[in-house]
């Protein structure tokens, strides 16, 4: 099995893997990660000897053979790394405040909810920095020959979370908990507090 499926089953059944990552400014490291999102060269993932997000290079993860958890990876958690959403109401009535605080706007409704900077005179942009919604369906398109848009092959939506950030490209999830751990991340990146 290739370190790419690998990857990719551990995402879909939440396995946490031990990896030596011959990359980052840590080259030769041994990790533990919990796989958020698998492309063809890289890996999502939260690295949980620091409790971070990260992307790594699928080219340069070695797989150790022995997965077990022992004392060469050190890591003691300040804070609990997936906390359990309702829906994204919950999440929203949670967090609002810890948001608000890092001086974003947001909005939000049952299905949706985004960040905003603001103008100097204090009102929100139109545009939002970070959002995160929910898609049920996904269908495929195409062109016809007379140049309309067909919708064609609809279906559920495998990972309906989806997190968007300005300059970043969007990603799917298929649990709440991921998509808001990494708008959170996302949100303390960008944060109007830190510009």
């Amino acid at each position: 099995m290739s370190i790419h499926s690998i990857l990719s089953e551990a995402r879909n059944n939440g396995e946490i893997l031990k990896i030596k990552y011959h990359g980052g400014s840590q080259p030769g490291t041994v990790r533990l990660i919990s796989t958020i999102s698998v492309s063809e060269d890289k890996v999502i993932a939260r690295c949980l000897n620091s409790n971070t997000v990260k992307t790594f290079i699928i080219g340069k993860i070695e797989l150790c053979r022995n997965n077990n958890h022992d004392d060469d990876i050190k890591w003691a958690p300040t804070k609990k790394s997936l906390v359990k959403y309702e829906n994204l109401a919950a999440f929203c009535d949670l967090r609002r405040s810890e948001l608000e605080s890092l001086g974003w706007h947001v909005n939000s409704d049952a299905n949706f909810v985004s960040l905003h900077r603001r103008f100097k005179n204090g009102k929100p942009l139109k545009g939002s920095d970070v959002s995160l919604h929910y898609e049920e369906f996904i269908c495929d398109g195409f062109v016809d020959i007379d140049g309309r848009l067909r919708e064609e092959h609809t279906r559920k939506h495998p990972r309906p979370w989806m997190v968007r950030t300005t300059g970043m490209h969007g990603g799917g999830y298929a649990r709440l908990e991921t998509a808001t751990d990494v708008f959170m991340e996302q949100a303390k990146l960008l944060s109007p507090k830190n510009t």
